[in-house]
C-alpha cells in the first residue's frame, strides 16, 4: 500500500488557503459594514457628541461590498458541502 504524501500535502495546503481566504473575505465584509460608524462607543472620536455607536450611516457602496463578501463566503461554504457529500454530484 502506497501513501501519496504529496497529495495529502496538496489537499492540506489548499484547505488551509481556502479557510484563510474565507475568513479574510468575511472580515472584509464586517469592516465594510463598519464604515461610517463612530470610532468608539463614548463618542470620543466622532464628529457629534450625541451620536451613539450605531447612529452613523454606512455608505450604500460599502453595504453592497459587504453583501458581496458575505455572498462569496456563503458560496464557498455551500461549494465545500457540495464537494464533501457524494450524493450531490
Amino acid at each position: 500500500m502506497d501513501i501519496d504524501f504529496a497529495s495529502i500535502g496538496t489537499v492540506a495546503g489548499v484547505g488551509f488557503v481556502a479557510a484563510v481566504g474565507v475568513v479574510l473575505v468575511y472580515t472584509l465584509g464586517l469592516r465594510l459594514l463598519g464604515l461610517g460608524q463612530p470610532v468608539d462607543a463614548g463618542g470620543e472620536h466622532t464628529q457629534y457628541a450625541e451620536e451613539s455607536p450605531r447612529s452613523g450611516r454606512t455608505p450604500p457602496l460599502a453595504l453592497a461590498g459587504a453583501g458581496l463578501c458575505f455572498a462569496v463566503c456563503i458560496a464557498a461554504v455551500l461549494f465545500g458541502v457540495w464537494m464533501t457529500i457524494p450524493q450531490f454530484h
